[in-house]
């Protein structure tokens, strides 16, 4: 619904060339006389809260009402308070109404004698990467009728329309590329990108990392650029900004096309399980997966901003978007066929639009490269990208890839700390910010984003040591101790033996969440709280239902058998979070249990509809009442669990090692496993309850470690060829 038209007299003493200068926090409409000059939408989703036009328009001497029509100003869907509360959002708000508020800005100048085309040209925030320069959107509307004018505006001569403008940049001149057209683009109007630096320049830093006084990610002027706007019959030149770049230490910034992933060569590169008949649908599964996730490979325009190509969300809905964890769980997948799948690229897209001060949003936009704000306030998701890339390190060996990505994953670390951490050391965040979307799990300090920091450190420690930087690596261990220290003083509920988030006043929320085993992963639980953890997990009260570890226990005031997202649904990234950390802990028979009977509730899902679901049923063996199809994540248990927990194999490709802890009594075995260099092959065959044969084949020599429950571990160095090992469990002790 629009405003009521507010019509205003412009009075022009003399022939020349008028500029408007706007800002607008609404969308916007401006008439000339009976001419549109704007008609400009502002979207309450993208990172700018306002929008700035320049408008110029050759006019002669005379009196000419000016026109302006005002929609309704932009604002955050209602369910986003009243299921995502956030601590920092009121003061976001009054934050936000002093930064911009509920104001139209219009200035305007008049160069009497000058000349110029007709047009509105609006600046947008996108930028890329192109040929070693800096590229800016500009939002340029032709306006039509204005050459030759007569003496009244109203009676302007159509007959002559405006030759194409052109536009030139002092940056680099005589250089301008035409874009695909932008959702808020005006009526009639072009996108292009023209240089706001020249070659191997970048505009000035707009903060230092951890430092943050927005109260948004928007981006902010940091710079302005000469830009040249002419046709056949006049010049004008305008004063553009230029905002802040993103990415400045990307390891990928310009654009690169790569090539969409052959499903049968990623499945030829990828581990191959030899699984028993029993088993016969998670090996479906795991190619299911595969070939999904070379489904979900998405090319994006050269002219996006984002360095390449990346694994879209899912098969239907977010098919612009791109996520931090969804794509921090899915590169957990994608790692093991690094040699044939393009496993990098989807972070490449991440860390290109990292803002200055280590600052990186949950969600974008792919086709412009920037925030999609669904809450007012800062919404960082999950910080799994220092976990993933030191996984990925361990199935590859790159470590030079660490060295590239480190001082990125510490800026990001110092955001966080910086503007997430409580007095008390925990850390907070909202429903969206941290994933669980509708979850009931609300409250001053979170088990989930604590556990991570606490994770993140102790991921850059390894990271640092593998690097050389034994002084980092003591400095992010202790910081990961700090954390730990608090998440256990503050998120322990007592009274329930488990983690659960706390409240203003004292106490925690009743609620008992899946990410409260995240600790577990993040290896911050001491040895006399794993047990109450995993009693929780065997629960069948909580979380031991049909389908194993729902996002809310079965017991909770607010759990929904169907489902409903995040009051009950079973999501794989999360029961990874919790199965890894299980396993990581010790309770590895526990682990493997509630890992089998999820992969197998899974596979009879995927027999039936041939799809993996964003989420499933923890009551049946069914999709979750609000669930997508063949979502990327969801890969992370038919393959990474299936993998890691299942068949038992820990990578540490950096050392040329590989842990290996069979399931006891089972017959099964994985070819082609991708480790560095080496391309192995295992296989256990039980003899009898006491003895089991292992056969391995490898191009090259590297480090087995052996550990089977019941069996003495052995850890042996195998040349490169077949190696068969005898094992039999120890004969008991003399009475």
């Amino acid at each position: 619904m629009n405003l009521k038209p507010v019509p205003a007299e412009l009075h022009i003493p003399e022939n020349g060339l008028l500029r408007l200068r706007i800002t607008s926090r609404r969308p916007l409409k401006l008439w000339l006389g009976r001419h549109l000059l704007a008609d400009e939408d502002l979207l309450y989703s993208l990172s700018q809260r306002e929008m700035r036009l320049e408008v110029l328009v050759p006019v002669t001497a005379g009196s000419y009402p000016l026109t302006v029509e005002l929609g309704r100003r932009p604002h955050h869907m209602r369910w986003v308070d009243d299921h995502c509360p956030s601590r920092n959002r009121a003061a976001t708000l009054e934050a936000l109404a002093r930064r911009f508020p509920d104001t139209l800005e219009i200035s305007d100048t008049l160069e009497p004698g000058g000349s110029g085309p007709a047009v509105c040209l609006r600046w947008g925030p996108a930028q890329m990467r192109k040929n070693g320069l800096l590229w800016q959107e500009v939002l340029v509307r032709e306006l039509d009728g204005f050459r030759p004018l007569n003496r009244e505006l109203e009676t302007w001569d159509n007959q002559m329309l405006p030759p194409r403008l052109h536009l030139s940049s002092a940056a680099a001149p005589n250089l301008l590329i035409e874009a695909e057209p932008s959702p808020v683009q005006g009526r009639g109007g072009r996108r292009v990108y023209v240089p706001v630096t020249g070659y191997g320049g970048e505009p000035p830093a707009a903060r230092a990392a951890g430092n943050e006084s927005r109260a948004e990610p928007y981006l902010e002027e940091v710079g302005r650029v000469a830009l040249t706007v002419e046709d056949q019959l006049g010049a004008a030149t305008v004063s553009m900004p230029v905002y802040e770049s993103t990415g400045k230490g990307a390891p990928r910034r310009e654009h690169v096309d790569i090539p969409a992933p052959d499903p049968e060569e990623v499945l030829a590169a990828a581990p191959r399980v030899v699984l028993p008949e029993a088993w016969a649908g998670l090996a479906q599964m795991y190619e299911g997966a595969w070939r999904m996730l070379c489904r979900l490979w998405s090319p994006v325009s050269p002219l996006s901003g984002m360095p390449c190509g990346y694994v879209r969300t899912a098969e239907e809905g977010f098919t612009d978007s791109q996520f931090v964890w969804d794509t921090g769980f899915t590169m957990l997948s994608t790692r093991y066929a690094w040699r044939a799948f393009p496993h990098l690229a989807s972070f490449d897209g991440l860390y290109s639009r990292q803002q200055d001060g280590g600052y990186l949003h949950r969600h974008c936009d792919v086709r412009y490269n920037i925030p999609v704000l669904f809450e007012p306030d800062f919404s960082p998701n999950p910080p799994m990208m220092a976990v993933t890339e030191l996984e990925t390190a361990r199935i590859s060996g790159d470590t030079a890839r660490l060295a590239a990505v480190y001082p990125l994953l510490a800026d990001q670390f110092a955001w966080l700390k910086h503007n997430r951490r409580l007095p008390d050391g925990t850390y907070w965040t909202t429903g969206l910010a941290n994933g669980l979307d509708n979850s009931p799990s609300l409250g001053l300090g979170y088990p989930c984003l604590t556990s991570q920091m606490a994770q993140v450190a102790g991921s850059l420690a390894v990271i640092a040591a593998l690097l050389d930087k034994p002084e980092d690596a003591e400095t992010w261990s202790a910081e990961k101790a700090e954390i730990a220290a608090a998440l256990n003083a503050r998120l322990w509920n007592a009274e329930q033996e488990i983690y659960c988030t706390s409240l203003e006043g004292g106490g925690h929320n009743p609620n008992k969440v899946v990410t409260a085993f995240w600790p577990l992963w993040a290896d911050c639980v001491p040895a006399d709280r794993v047990a109450a953890l995993e009693r929780h997990a065997l629960d069948p009260a909580s979380f031991n239902r049909h389908h194993p570890m729902p996002s809310l226990a079965a017991d909770s005031p607010q759990y929904e058998p169907g489902g409903n997202y995040w009051r009950g649904s079973v999501w794989t990234p999360t029961s990874y979070a919790a199965l890894k950390g299980l396993w990581r802990a010790g309770a590895r028979q526990t682990a493997r249990e509630l890992t089998l009977r999820h992969l197998q509730c899974m596979a009879e899902v995927f027999a039936e509809t041939g799809v993996l679901w964003e989420n499933y049923c923890p009551e049946k063996s069914a999709r979750g009442s609000v669930s997508h199809r063949n979502y990327s994540w969801t890969s992370v248990s038919p393959v990474a669990l299936l993998l890691e927990v299942v068949l038992g194999l820990e990578p540490d490709a950096v050392q040329r090692r590989l842990v290996w802890r069979p399931w006891p009594g089972k017959a099964y075995g994985v070819n082609h496993y991708p480790l560095g260099p080496c391309t192995v092959s295992l296989h256990i065959a039980p003899v009898d309850e006491t003895r089991a044969a292992l056969h391995i084949n490898t191009d090259l020599s590297f480090t087995l470690a052996v550990e089977i429950d019941g069996f003495p571990a052995r850890e042996i160095t195998l040349p490169a060829g077949y190696t068969k090992l005898d094992i039999a469990k120890s004969p008991p002790l003399p009475s």
